[in-house]
């Protein structure tokens, strides 16, 4: 019901010449909100109907799904207040005309990927790292591209990268927080300490970051295709499980080899 909804609603809404652009014009914010009310009351009409739950316990399910969105607003609403107010102060201007020609254009991807990541790890939210760094990120990469003369088609991609590590690097941070909630959410669910979680994951997020760093966004922004960077990083993964990866040992196994203990008639 809420996917049928919501890409029913952006047909109805949006106009155009082919599918993509109807769907590309339409209204996303009323195809979303029309999608999510059809869903949640046919949740609830179908929970009350089987007798999984009562009307009360329907109700009070809904709350509790509103509630735990609630965070999520709060941090979007900040994110988006802040970033209003240093477009206002010239944020980003500043920046931009302060480090235009400072930092080397081929690093700024991994500049700014390790900047998200340490945002997001220190404040637990990628929404809020997405919402503050994004406005500041891509009029700074523009700057650096034009003072140091790469603001052609040729330095797009470094542009591009810019932009899309500030989405990486801040789900990665949001990703090994131990104060995310989906790393709480996570522990929780698995019965573990939160901490150990965060040591557990922690490893294999960073070499996978570095991975990234270094076989991904450091070529990319030399000049390397990207087409030719995304293999070789993946060839780093499989040749870190290959050489430093250990095999599990299956549980079933263990216990069909463990010896039985067989009692006689006399042991009897």
């Amino acid at each position: 019901m809420l996917i049928a909804t919501t890409l029913i609603g952006l047909l109805v809404t949006g106009e155009g010449g082919n599918l993509m652009e109807i769907m590309g014009d339409g209204d996303a914010f009323a195809a979303l909100l029309w999608g999510s009310l059809l869903a949640v009351i046919v949740a609830g009409v179908l929970s009350v109907s089987q007798r999984l739950m009562s009307v009360g316990q329907t109700v009070d399910s809904w709350f509790s799904g509103v509630t735990s969105m609630l965070n999520v607003v709060i941090i979007l609403t900040l994110a988006w207040s802040l970033s209003s107010l240093t477009e206002k102060l010239g944020t980003a201007e500043f920046l931009a005309r302060t480090l235009g020609e400072a930092i080397p254009a081929a690093l700024l991807p991994a500049i700014l990927f390790v900047l998200a990541a340490a945002g997001a790890f220190a404040t637990g939210t990628s929404w809020g790292t997405m919402g503050i760094l994004t406005p500041l990120a891509v009029p700074l990469a523009w700057a650096v591209l034009q003072a140091q003369g790469d603001a052609l088609p040729g330095g797009h991609p470094i542009l591009f990268a810019s932009v899309s590590t500030v989405l990486a690097g801040a789900v990665f941070g949001d990703h090994c927080s131990p104060i995310s909630d989906t790393t709480v959410i996570s522990s929780l669910a698995s019965q573990c300490d939160v901490v150990d979680h965060v040591r557990t994951q922690l490893p294999y997020a960073l070499y996978a970051a570095a991975v990234a760093v270094v076989f991904g966004l450091v070529p990319v922004g030399l000049g390397v295709p990207w087409w030719l960077a995304f293999p070789l990083a993946i060839a780093a993964l499989l040749a870190s499980l290959r050489f430093f990866g250990k095999r599990v040992p299956d549980p079933a196994a263990s216990e069909a080899t463990e010896p039985v203990e067989v009692q006689t008639a006399d042991q009897n």
